[in-house]
């Protein structure tokens, strides 16, 4: 079964050994399907594995480490996942997680709804103009802001491009045709 990343631990819970999770996808609904999640130190070398994925038929990536917990629980305090972990009984051992890069089974976490996607989905799409049909790049990452996620797009011969995930700027995602169609005008006006 394929994994994803889905986030990191980022600090302690409490006592009994609860650790929060900055979920990338945000999608609290697809994390409570995870009943395992696999964790993983970050590491240079791990950053060096981690190649940009530049072709929408290539496969996820694969989770480098197959360190697997089972979830026990979940709950969410604002907009954080608090999560126990099955072995991890007290806040030290809570605390040597964090860090930690958490992964979890692609197909456990996939969205339910109707022309839902994951973060990941979006990774190696091409974003096309919607006015002159022209290519813009292709997708590189998601860049988490408070207001809308960012499209991190890689164009040939210039830096890259972050597109607001708002309907303003995003017309259509196309996971089928591997496109992304954005308002043209909108992003002349902010480049």
């Amino acid at each position: 079964m394929q994994q994803i990343k889905i986030g990191k631990i980022t600090g302690a819970a409490g006592l009994r050994g609860e650790v929060k999770l900055y979920h990338e996808s945000g999608d609290d609904e697809s994390l409570s399907r995870a009943s395992s999640l696999f964790l993983c130190p970050p590491t240079k070398d791990l950053i060096d594995q981690k190649v940009v994925q530049f072709s929408a038929d290539q496969p996820v990536a694969q989770s480098p480490c197959p360190r697997r917990y089972t979830v026990v629980s979940l709950r969410i305090r604002g907009r954080t996942p608090i999560i126990g972990l099955a072995g991890v009984n007290d806040r030290n051992a809570a605390e040597a997680l964090i860090g930690s890069e958490v992964f979890a089974d692609k197909d456990t976490i996939r969205p339910t709804e109707e022309d839902a996607y994951l973060v990941s989905d979006l990774i190696g799409l091409r974003v096309i103009e919607t006015g002159t049909g022209n290519e813009i790049g292709l997708v590189q990452g998601i860049v988490d802001n408070p207001a809308h996620d960012l499209l991190e797009v890689a164009r040939e011969g210039k830096g890259s491009l972050l597109i607001p995930m708002a309907d303003v700027f995003i017309k259509e995602v196309n996971l089928t045709t591997g496109l992304i169609l954005v308002d043209a005008e909108l992003l002349l006006q902010s480049d």
